[in-house]
């Protein structure tokens, strides 16, 4: 460089050489991030969250903000004014929908996901809000469950909760019962405040966390577990985690009792395939001991096992996994989508006329005491 080359003295001519190559690697990380974030604007555009103002999930997204991602499948849509991804807010629901990444559903189109099917099943028969958010397993969405109670008590009729796991131990009931299940806040330092808003930075700072070799290893030998917060959750649980199961679906039940919401749990399991093409769904004494705390304290489990396997055979459509993927593997796909929010809307219509009966001797004598 010329400017470099007029400087006589060899310490400060090595000292601006090092200078000027700081300054090229910088110049370069910086183009390296402005290009990542272009090319990051359509593969992945997601705000950042912020807190939640009503407390009713651990935070929620910008009202009326605008969502696009191609990570598995391909998600887009705009977030109600409440920050959940609905296409406008249902100030009167009868149904909640509380869920996982699953349910926020932000890997299929937003008239796709399990919320939006069912409004388009029940044609005004009952109104699905949909409070799905990244990262709210069963332990968090019962913790939230009083709350989502109160905030719609008016006119919520049945809390629909959303699992693809159904395995615990006391430790993750004691979270739910003291309200300590562990919290995604949206405060942030200045520093990684403007990391997340930068796309470029903010994917690759996703990377670090997951972890970067992680792009290079095959699939099967990643742990045969559900890992969630760095806890993992195994299909098989121990004799001495077997009371948790008790535990929670006493507390669930109380909130039943206490409210007269009735509580519907949803489980949608991850497929597996065998050598000969064959679906299978690896359940464990998980399912044994869920399924039947759930019958023991009268809380409806629904189990989507059976609708998912008509669907291979019949349509052959899998669940789960999406063609940028692979089959089995990730989120619910927009036919896993369609295939819960039919089997949901399905148990829903036979719960209501199972009610009819009663309902209407009530309004019967309601009308003889007038």
């Amino acid at each position: 460089m010329p400017i470099i080359d007029r400087i006589k003295n060899p310490v400060a001519r090595r000292v601006a050489e090092l200078a000027f190559r700081l300054f090229r690697i910088g110049a370069a990380a910086a183009v390296a991030v402005v290009i990542l974030s272009v090319l990051m604007l359509g593969y992945s555009f997601i705000p950042v969250h912020i807190e939640n103002p009503v407390s009713n999930t651990d935070y929620i997204w910008p009202a009326g903000s605008v969502w696009f991602r191609v990570t598995e499948g391909i998600g887009y849509g705009r977030y109600d004014d409440n920050g959940f991804n609905n296409p406008q807010v249902i100030e009167h629901p009868d149904i909640l929908l509380l869920g996982s990444s699953h349910m926020e559903a932000q890997y299929v189109p937003q008239k796709d996901n399990v919320a939006a099917v069912m409004c388009e099943l029940f044609d005004g028969e009952h109104e699905v809000y949909n409070l799905g958010i990244s990262g709210h397993t069963l332990f968090k969405t019962s913790q939230y469950l009083p709350r989502n109670i109160e905030l719609y008590r008016d006119s919520v009729k049945y809390v629909i909760m959303e699992t693809f796991f159904l395995s615990m131990t006391d430790k993750d009931v004691d979270d739910v019962i003291n309200h300590t299940v562990k919290f995604a806040s949206s405060k942030h330092s200045p520093v990684m405040q403007f990391v997340n808003e930068v796309p470029g930075l903010r994917i690759l700072d996703h990377q670090r966390k997951v972890g970067f070799f992680d792009l290079f290893m095959d699939s099967d030998s990643r742990p045969k577990v559900f890992s969630i917060d760095g806890d993992e959750y195994p299909t098989d649980v121990s004799e001495s985690d077997l009371p948790a199961y008790d535990r929670l679906f006493q507390y669930l039940e109380d909130i039943e009792k206490g409210t007269g919401v009735e509580i519907i749990i949803f489980y949608h399991p991850t497929e597996t395939f065998d050598s000969e093409g064959h679906i299978l769904f690896e359940e464990g004494n998980a399912f044994k001991a869920f399924s039947e705390a759930a019958a023991a304290h009268d809380i409806d489990f629904v189990d989507v096992a059976e609708d998912f396997e008509r669907m291979f055979y019949e349509d052959h459509h899998v669940a789960h996994g999406f063609c940028t993927g692979k089959l089995g593997m990730g989120h619910l796909n927009s036919y896993g989508h369609r295939a819960s929010a039919e089997a949901l809307v399905r148990f829903i219509r036979e719960k209501d006329r199972a009610q009819e009966p009663a309902q209407q001797e009530k309004e019967a004598d309601a009308h003889v005491n007038d």
